[in-house]
């Protein structure tokens, strides 16, 4: 799809069923804060990511999920390894070099100083259109600065400037540096695991109480 010529999607397409999706970005940075929550159990993740979206939830969760990713990454298709942008222009990388938690302050400052959007103000902004304004910040905002040092590789820098870029990476240290999509992917094994290891539970205990 391409935000130039196609409507921007409102719904996504499941088991040959049309289902209404949420679309504005405060839905889509709660995801990400949610499955970077380490405190909220994996299979709540699954159960709560699902209603954010869903305003009816698909009955085939698994093809339910992996349509919000596709809508999380704005339609795209994930790069081979060598095509990778290796620069912090894009936000959304293998390694995260951002948080919509610790770094609000900043995205919040950047889309007023340099589009005059008051996040606070923007009711139905588009997820996808959200995303490509935060994509084209310029470089000289203080969180595509910040962004840069945590992407930034030290090798082949003297030893001043490496232990300076040092002390700033450590100072604008992410929690989490996992991605949405390995956090997805994590939250779904672990909650299949603790799901699996229930039932055999109960099978266990169902033969030991017939004997």
């Amino acid at each position: 799809m391409s935000i130039l010529v196609d409507r921007l999607p409102k719904s996504v397409e499941i088991g040959g069923a049309e289902y209404q999706i949420n679309t504005g970005f405060r839905t889509s940075i709660l995801f990400e804060m949610l499955v970077r929550d380490k405190g909220i159990p994996d299979q709540v993740k699954i159960g709560v990511m699902l209603r954010q979206y869903y305003p009816v939830v698909p009955p085939d969760e698994d093809a339910a999920i992996q349509k919000i990713l596709w809508f999380f990454n704005c339609g795209k298709k994930k790069k081979k390894p060598d095509e990778r942008n290796k620069t912090a222009k894009s936000f959304r990388k293998d390694k995260a070099l951002y948080s919509f938690e610790q770094d609000a302050a900043m995205i919040y400052a950047a889309f007023l100083s340099e589009y005059g959007i008051d996040l606070q103000d923007a009711e139905d902004l588009h997820w996808w259109k959200f995303s490509a304004l935060f994509d084209a910040l310029p470089d000289d905002t203080k969180i595509k600065q910040v962004m840069r040092i945590r992407g930034m590789d030290t090798s082949g820098l003297k030893k001043k400037e490496i232990k300076r870029l040092n002390d700033l990476k450590k100072y604008y240290a992410l929690e989490d540096e996992e991605t949405v999509d390995s956090r997805v992917k994590l939250a779904k094994r672990n909650a299949r695991m603790k799901e699996y290891v229930r039932r055999r539970m109960e099978e266990v205990r169902g033969k030991n109480v017939g004997t």
